[in-house]
């Protein structure tokens, strides 16, 4: 009797043993992770777009929470290099592409590389690839673009139009248009050098638009060609004098901050606007009521090989070396890039995103709607789009246009000089660190 028991003890026994382990496992796959994300999203209507899509993911992730902490761009900069370092920092960051700032982490060894995880995911067809090279390092994928610039010329038109004044095609009918709008009393750009970036993006118009997008795309990723020759010492001067002198500018240029710009802008005391896509939810009905806002291209410049539109990346997503949760970290980067979401970023945050989105249904200004269609006509060839160059540029390069074209509207330089400066740094510091995709053309 007890030996016919003992099959019956034994597979009791194993039984038990195997729902302990089952229930163990559940217990692993449930232990609660905390993902501890920093974005720059301080604005109401990005934040709140921000913790929606968070909450959602962690809905469906019942195991992770989100500890999220908000920086604006320069704290961000001050702070992240220390705190990744320290193991103090966060997760998921997102933060600036580019060589001179996630570049920097990234060659620290505080980035992690994302390629694996574009092949687990599917990312690399879900993102422009030309977006994705611009988070690439020496052959290697370490960010995920969420936001796609568009850099040109915000107008007025309703003002122009009431004061009979045309939109400038040309440089020199720019340069027109500025000494008759000053004359009725207008400040005619609202351009504001105040702490200097700024002049970089109009450095990026007026040289993409002398050189064209293919030869700036030489100089920039294989540093074929020079910032010294006529041709950009022409660009540099068209800008930054030739304006200048024009009066299209603020005498306290150098003074003013890109919060001035906006004012002005938005106040109707300037006609024109320079600058990008990421201000396009400043010009609202309810900013501007009754102001038709329209957005265009820096003007050509003679000898120059037309007019085209400045793109670039401006931030993306980055998992840390120090994350102890880089798995989930990607299931978080996944999920922020899926379709429903790209549709949040876009109708919640007003992004433009480097991906299909369905904006059906959509509440989409007319200018949203017009940089949306820029840049689908851009990912589908119909159109070129130009480099912006401070993302691609080391730092010191940066650096010598932020201080240099200062001078230069302060009128202690000249073109020529700045041009020297420019050539000097970037013969110092290039390196061949953002590699192409073989397929990649010149579009978000």
């Amino acid at each position: 009797m007890i030996a016919r028991r003992r099959p019956f003890l034994s597979f009791v026994l194993i039984l038990m043993l195997a729902c302990a382990s089952a229930g163990l496992e559940a217990s692993a796959a449930q232990e609660q992770i905390e993902l501890r994300v920093w974005d720059q999203f301080t604005s109401p209507e990005a934040s709140d777009a921000a913790d929606a899509i968070y909450a959602a993911f962690t809905e469906q992730h019942p195991n992770i929470t989100i500890t999220r902490e908000a920086y604006s761009t320069d704290d961000m900069r001050k702070t992240v290099n220390t705190a990744i370092s320290s193991g103090t920092g966060p997760d998921v960051i997102f933060y600036d592409a580019g060589l001179g700032f996630a570049g920097v982490l990234a060659q620290a060894g505080l980035l992690i590389p994302l390629d694996d995880m574009a092949a687990q995911y599917g990312w690399t067809e879900r993102i422009a690839p030309t977006a994705l090279e611009g988070t690439m390092l020496g052959g290697k994928l370490y960010g995920l673009p969420l936001q796609v610039d568009l850099i040109g010329m915000y107008y007025n038109k309703t003002l122009l139009d009431q004061e009979g004044f045309s939109v400038p095609t040309t440089l020199d009918e720019l340069a027109s248009f500025c000494t008759a709008a000053q004359e009725k009393g207008y400040i005619p750009l609202a351009f504001s050098d105040n702490p200097g970036w700024q002049a970089g993006h109009q450095f990026s118009m007026v040289t993409n638009n002398m050189l064209g997008p293919d030869a700036m795309r030489a100089l920039l990723f294989e540093n074929e060609g020079s910032w010294d020759t006529p041709e950009v010492v022409q660009a540099i001067d068209a800008y930054f004098v030739q304006l200048r002198d024009a009066g299209c500018f603020s005498d306290d240029v150098n003074a003013l901050t890109n919060d001035d710009a906006v004012a002005l802008f938005t106040s109707g005391q300037s006609l024109m606007y320079p600058t990008g896509s990421w201000q396009a939810g400043s010009f609202t009905a309810e900013t501007m009521p009754d102001m038709d806002i329209q957005f265009m291209p820096f003007p050509e410049l003679q000898g120059g090989q037309g007019s085209f539109w400045v793109s670039g990346v401006g931030s993306a997503w980055y998992i840390t070396s120090s994350s102890q949760h880089q798995e989930e970290a990607g299931q978080f980067l996944d999920y922020l890039f899926s379709p429903d979401v790209a549709r949040q970023w876009v109708g919640d945050a007003g992004f433009f995103v480097p991906m299909s989105v369905d904006t059906s249904g959509l509440d989409l200004s007319p200018l949203q709607t017009f940089i949306l269609g820029e840049l689908d006509k851009a990912a589908s060839g119909e159109i070129k789009l130009g480099y912006n160059i401070d993302v691609i540029a080391p730092p010191e390069f940066n650096d010598t246009m932020l201080n240099g074209f200062q001078q230069i509207l302060a009128g202690e330089k000249t073109a020529e000089q700045q041009a020297a400066d420019l050539q000097a740094a970037w013969a110092a510091n290039w390196e061949p660190l953002f590699v192409a995709s073989p397929e990649a053309s010149p579009a978000p």
